[in-house]
């Protein structure tokens, strides 16, 4: 978790709360490790929309880092600047999970929805090359218990008023109370047809 997420609809609750102006809207069904994704950070001048790559490249991983556990991400040394500087939220409609409790290569995939709101803000940490390229990668938590049904991990998901705080520099202990699952009545899982 998460190895695929959507924008499918555009979750314009989110998007105006972090940066209050309408941007240019393209559907995207999945989006998958190593797309350009758009993603807000906390800029020289507020908040900023900028499109990020989907992944941490790194030397010691053929992969890109697409995820980052909250739990050791503080003290991983990959991670744990930015933690303290370098937060991000990706909007999104929904993720993808494959049921891991049944045999690889047979697992009924599940999209997961947000319940009663038009998005998820799912908190992440970016950062920039050298070169000036941006990469961002999408913190997890454990699962809240409709979603330990199927699987270990879910992506950490924002409550609204926790948006500026999860973008400025707060205590540890703040971050990680954010960090927690979400209530069960905020997802909707949804078994995709074969």
């Amino acid at each position: 978790m998460c190895g695929r997420f959507s924008l499918a609809e555009y979750p314009e609750s989110i998007v105006s709360a972090l940066i209050g102006s309408e941007v240019e809207f393209v559907p995207r069904a999945e989006i998958y490790p190593a797309d350009q994704v758009d993603v807000v950070f906390r800029g020289g001048s507020g908040n900023e929309l900028a499109s990020m790559k989907w992944g941490w490249e790194r030397s010691f991983s053929r992969r890109p880092l697409i995820n980052a556990r909250s739990a050791e991400a503080w003290d991983r040394k990959t991670w744990s600047r930015a933690m303290r500087e370098c937060r991000c939220i990706i909007p999104a409609s929904g993720f993808f999970e494959w049921d891991e409790n049944q045999p690889k290569g047979r697992r009924d995939k599940y999209r997961i929805e947000p319940a009663g709101e038009d998005g998820f803000a799912f908190g992440g940490l970016y950062e920039i090359s050298p070169a000036g390229e941006m990469f961002m990668s999408i913190l997890t938590t454990a699962p809240n218990p409709k979603l330990a049904r199927i699987h270990h991990r879910m992506p950490v998901i924002l409550d609204r008023d926790g948006y500026d705080g999860w973008l400025e520099s707060g205590t540890r202990e703040q971050i990680e109370y954010m960090m927690r699952p979400v209530h069960d009545n905020r997802v909707r899982l949804v078994k995709e047809m074969a």
